[in-house]
């Protein structure tokens, strides 16, 4: 038997479901298994590889040509919302063991061998005492395929803030939007300006999470259309919320004292969850 751990990437959607799913496959690694990541395109593969030692990883570009590299007698954790229930208990039927990663709060498990609800998982590395003196960033995410955030930054216009950028953001677009912040640091640059931020705005759930763990006064700003759950989900940690892009709301959101409980968010789930899946595959 393979273990085949499925992740949802690229250009379109961003990076956080490989920040949450790489402690774990590495965890399941650390416990003697070989899982095998597949992500939606190469650039995703060589970030895992070089953020987080991943080196065992494969490119499909669509979910359903993981039937053409697996085989029935294969376990394959499934860590995206992409297609629906019809496929997903067609993968149940198909694989011996089918464990899905899901962010629905009331979504319920069917054929699946396992299911795992809302997991917070945050890579270790982060839960680490560091200086806070990189001032005020905001990170939108790793992607911006319809360049969305050049029609609401003038919301940062006047607040001294440094924009990080996305890992898929287009060339030169941080220039194109380096006239409403203070500074622009790149991607690459991630860890760094994360860890060091004195407040953390941000527009992605997984970095508020991280920025949490490492202390760095996490605010999180609603992207339009977001899934409205990260709201009660982020707040149940103290982590302040914010709905619309409104420089008024976010310049008042930067002036309040924010009461966090990040003591709540769990710097082994990435063993718990490893160690869940290795028990669904026997």
């Amino acid at each position: 038997m393979k273990l085949y751990y499925y992740v949802h990437t690229g250009h379109r959607v961003g990076l956080d479901r490989l920040r949450r799913s790489a402690p774990v496959i590495k965890t399941l690694e650390a416990m003697g298994l070989e899982p095998k990541l597949l992500v939606n395109d190469f650039r995703a593969g060589e970030y895992a590889r070089e953020h987080f030692g991943i080196a065992r990883y494969v490119s499909v570009d669509v979910v359903r040509n993981i039937a053409n590299l697996a085989t029935p007698a294969d376990a394959l954790v499934f860590d995206s919302e992409e297609e629906g229930r019809g496929m997903w208990e067609d993968m149940a039927g198909y694989f011996r063991a089918f464990v899905r990663i899901s962010d629905d709060p009331e979504d319920e498990a069917t054929k699946e061998s396992g299911l795992v609800r809302c997991p917070d998982i945050v890579d270790p590395r982060y839960f680490q005492s560091s200086a806070h003196d990189g001032g005020d960033v905001y990170f939108w995410g790793d992607a911006d395929y319809e360049m969305a955030l050049r029609e609401l930054a003038g919301a940062f216009d006047g607040l001294d803030m440094t924009l990080l950028e996305g890992y898929y953001f287009f060339m030169q677009y941080g220039d194109e939007l380096a006239a409403h912040f203070a500074h622009v640091a790149d991607s690459e640059t991630y860890d760094e300006t994360l860890t060091g931020a004195g407040r953390f705005l941000t527009s992605s759930p997984q970095s508020a999470l991280e920025a949490l763990a490492a202390g760095s006064k996490p605010i999180y700003l609603e992207k339009p259309g977001a899934s409205s759950h990260w709201r009660e989900r982020l707040a149940a940690y103290g982590i302040p919320v914010l709905e619309k892009f409104s420089a008024d709301e976010i310049s008042r959101k930067l002036r309040e004292t924010a009461v966090y409980s990040g003591e709540t968010l769990r710097n082994d789930a990435p063993v718990a969850i490893a160690s869940y899946i290795k028990d669904k595959l026997s």
